[in-house]
């Protein structure tokens, strides 16, 4: 097995390549306008290698004047500072070419002569990487870390050929998770103009002309294990398929059954938005109270997900939540929530369209589920020389 140096972030980084965010006044809540040059946030650094999302921005001017020493361009990767640290992504190469980091971020740039940045993009998502940043964070306060940390942080580091290998070969896992997920996207908006279209000039109907809630409930099953469905694994629209646990091991709130075909919204802060069409046929699956499960009527599944995906439906939940430290709605209150009014040929005709999307939405899904366990598997045997980059291509070959 290869013997690699291992080296410290610092070693790698060009000149004047490892900088962080601006200090204090420097960049606040008032200079963020609707355009100019992006800032990097920790919500833009979540979903893949690569930066991106809804960005704030800050003027051109206001970046000449006192945020040029914390930009980042194609190409740099940028780090987490305090919060969700472990955090890592590479900033794209297209246009806009100039970014900003926020007080939270840390840039380095890669010197292309010691390194490839991508390589050591998937070097610093490495669990024995994350591990070291557990080992340093300085827990006073909001977790964090500074520059001087991650500059003392290592790496290995194979031949130059090696380190561009191992990138291509993690990169072909990304980039086909990345075509699902713009997959998704795209039948997302095609199904949204396709349902506005529908419903212009509807009139609305209370949810339960369309849909049970919480139809189907279930006490523990000693013995025998269940997949448990949380709202933290709940995103806008996703969802994580959970591992399978023992009953004796789950909450008291395992309780709600749940079918392929069910949506599923969070009935805590609803202006999240955490809500998702389930479609894994698992006998085992079941929600947590923190859940409603709405089971469609006359199997319109893909009509129930759309009608609870609008504005009006989010607005109404908003409405009907209580209390404040812990605003949520009560499951009852879902019955009586707004959908549009449509005839009932017109929603077999949707449906007869949109289910079909939805299972290639779900498919891709399962796909990146097996490409990402797949990606996550080889990382740190690849980064150990444990396991060869020709061996590893044949494993692209027969996943990608």
């Amino acid at each position: 097995m290869p013997d690699r140096p291992q080296v410290a972030i610092r070693d790698l980084a060009g000149r004047k390549g490892l900088v962080g965010g601006p200090f204090g006044s420097s960049l606040i809540g008032s200079d963020y306008v609707t355009s100019g040059v992006p800032v990097i946030r920790g919500g833009n650094m979540g979903d893949g290698p690569w930066v991106g999302g809804e960005f704030a921005f800050v003027t051109k001017e206001k970046w000449e004047a006192d945020l040029a020493r914390n930009s980042a361009s194609p190409g740099d990767l940028v780090f987490t500072q305090r919060g969700t640290l472990g955090q890592v992504a590479i900033v794209p190469n297209h246009d806009p070419v100039t970014y900003v980091v926020s007080q939270s971020q840390m840039r380095l740039r890669v010197d292309p002569n010691k390194a490839d940045p991508r390589y050591v993009y998937y070097a610093c998502r490495s669990a024995s990487f994350r591990q070291q940043i557990a080992d340093r964070e300085i827990a006073t306060g909001v977790p964090h870390i500074n520059l001087s940390i991650l500059g003392d942080l290592v790496v290995p580091l194979p031949a130059m050929i090696e380190q561009k290998a191992i990138a291509e070969v993690l990169g072909a896992f990304d980039d086909k998770i990345a075509a699902n997920g713009k997959l998704a996207a795209t039948i997302d908006d095609l199904l949204a103009a396709k349902f506005d279209r529908l419903t212009a000039k509807s009139t609305f109907d209370p949810l339960t002309t369309i849909a049970e809630v919480n139809m189907a409930s279930t006490k523990p099953c000693p013995g025998r294990s269940l997949r448990y469905l949380d709202i933290a694994s709940v995103g806008v629209g996703t969802y994580e398929l959970p591992e399978e646990i023992r009953w004796e091991n789950a909450p008291d709130r395992a309780r709600r059954v749940l079918r392929p075909g069910d949506t599923v919204w969070s009935t805590v802060r609803p202006n999240r938005r955490s809500h998702a069409l389930v479609l894994d046929d698992q006998a085992n699956l079941i929600a947590s109270t923190g859940l409603a499960v709405l089971t469609p009527k006359d199997n319109l599944m893909a009509f129930v997900y759309q009608a609870t995906r609008t504005s009006t439906f989010t607005a109404y939940l908003e409405s009907a939540t209580e209390g404040s430290a812990y605003p949520a709605v009560r499951p009852d209150r879902f019955l009586d929530a707004p959908v549009p009014r449509v005839e009932d040929s017109e929603r077999m005709r949707f449906e007869s369209e949109a289910a079909p999307l939805r299972h290639c939405v779900h498919s891709a899904a399962v796909e990146t589920r097996l490409l990402e366990g797949t990606r996550d598997a080889l990382l740190p045997e690849l980064m150990s020389g444990r396991l060869r980059v020709r061996d590893a291509e044949r494993v692209v070959k027969s996943v990608v």
